[in-house]
């Protein structure tokens, strides 16, 4: 493994534990061009207030207006966890190229209510004419044990599997029932 991602996967799990202790969902995210980070983002998704606040969108934000195209299309942002669909096209939108996730989209589904669907979204960024590398599972297992800071208060992360287990279980089944 590329030891320049095992360094920045790292400093986004560190910014994720510091979203999750103060209360947000534990994600972040860094810029990084030719070996220096440039910008950082912690999550500050506020549900309760509609304020998105995702720790990539975050970086966007901070991005924008505030590097060059030449020096977007040469970065690479390294997130903690692959990056929801409105975050990837954000990401699309500096003209940054490269993304490489800390959890994969596979993995991050235990943590949620549904099941994994494989989608191609290079493939569909590319019908855009968008080009993006999508590099998944960078320290996924350290990455995982992010998530148990989620919302400011530490659970282990086999009981918020099983949760959620439970969770998929009874969905199955209230939708077999035609519940």
């Amino acid at each position: 493994m590329d030891d320049n991602h095992v360094k920045y996967m790292k400093r986004c799990y560190e910014l994720a534990i510091s979203a999750g202790k103060k209360g947000y969902d534990s994600f972040g995210a860094v810029l990084v061009h030719n070996g220096e980070i440039l910008e950082e983002a912690e999550n500050t998704a506020d549900y309760a207030h509609g304020i998105f606040g995702h720790a990539e969108f975050n970086l966007v934000h901070k991005c924008a207006n505030k590097y060059s195209d030449e020096i977007l299309g040469q970065a690479v942002v390294y997130t903690s966890c692959a990056p929801c669909e409105r975050c990837l096209a954000a990401i699309a939108s500096l003209g940054v190229h490269q993304i490489v996730c800390g959890v994969s989209y596979r993995e991050f589904c235990k943590l949620l209510p549904f099941d994994y669907q494989a989608v191609d979204r290079e493939g569909l960024l590319r019908q855009l004419g968008i080009q993006m590398t999508l590099t998944e599972s960078v320290l996924e297992e350290e990455g995982m044990h992010v998530f148990e800071w989620w919302g400011g208060e530490y659970h282990p992360l086999a009981e918020l599997i099983a949760e959620m287990d439970e969770v998929k279980k009874k969905q199955r089944k209230d939708h077999a029932g035609g519940v």
